[in-house]
C-alpha cells in the first residue's frame, strides 16, 4: 500500500496514541477546528510513526502502550520542518488549527516542567477520561483521508 505522506508545505503530522479513546476524541476535536485542513493524523503504533527518533518511539507504560506522548511533524518533508513532543506538541497543534484555539498557544510559554508535569499526569490517566467508553464512533469520510498508515 503506497504511503499518503503529505509532501506540500505546511503539512503537519501529528502523532497520538491509537489504542486510546480519549486521543481518538482529541484528533478529531482538532479535526474539526483545523480550518486550513493541514493537520494530519497517524498513530505511534502506525508506518507512518517510523520517522520518529527512536528514543521517541520506546516510550511506553506499564502496559506497554505508548506512554500518551504526543508527536507533532510541522512542515512534514520540507526544510524548515520542526518537530514537537508531548505538551509543546499539543499546544503547537492547536496554534496550527487557525481557530480560537489557537489562544491556547499561550501556555507554551509557561516553564517545560509545569506545562509537561501536568500533560503526563493527562497522559498517564487518558485511559480513565473516556467515562467507560469502549470504542469511538466510526470517523467521518474526510476525516479517513486525513489519517495516515
Amino acid at each position: 500500500m503506497a504511503s499518503r505522506q503529505p509532501s506540500e508545505p505546511d503539512r503537519h503530522i501529528l502523532f497520538l496514541d491509537g489504542e486510546c479513546l480519549f486521543c481518538q476524541t482529541s484528533a478529531r476535536v482538532l479535526y474539526r477546528w483545523d480550518r486550513s485542513k493541514k493537520i494530519y493524523f497517524s498513530t505511534l503504533q502506525g508506518e507512518t510513526a517510523g520517522r520518529l527518533p527512536d528514543d521517541w518511539k520506546k516510550l511506553t507504560d506499564d502496559h506497554g502502550r505508548p506512554a500518551g506522548t504526543a508527536v507533532l511533524i510541522e512542515n512534514a518533508n520540507q526544510p524548515d520542518e520542526r518537530q514537537w513532543r508531548s505538551a509543546d506538541a499539543i499546544l503547537r497543534s492547536l496554534k496550527l488549527t487557525g481557530s480560537i484555539l489557537a489562544v491556547f498557544w499561550v501556555f507554551s510559554y509557561v516553564p517545560g516542567a509545569i506545562k509537561n508535569g501536568l500533560y503526563r499526569l493527562l497522559a498517564r490517566n487518558r485511559h480513565r477520561l473516556t467515562w467507560g467508553k469502549r470504542s469511538c464512533p466510526l470517523p467521518e469520510q474526510d476525516f479517513k483521508k486525513r489519517f495516515l498508515p
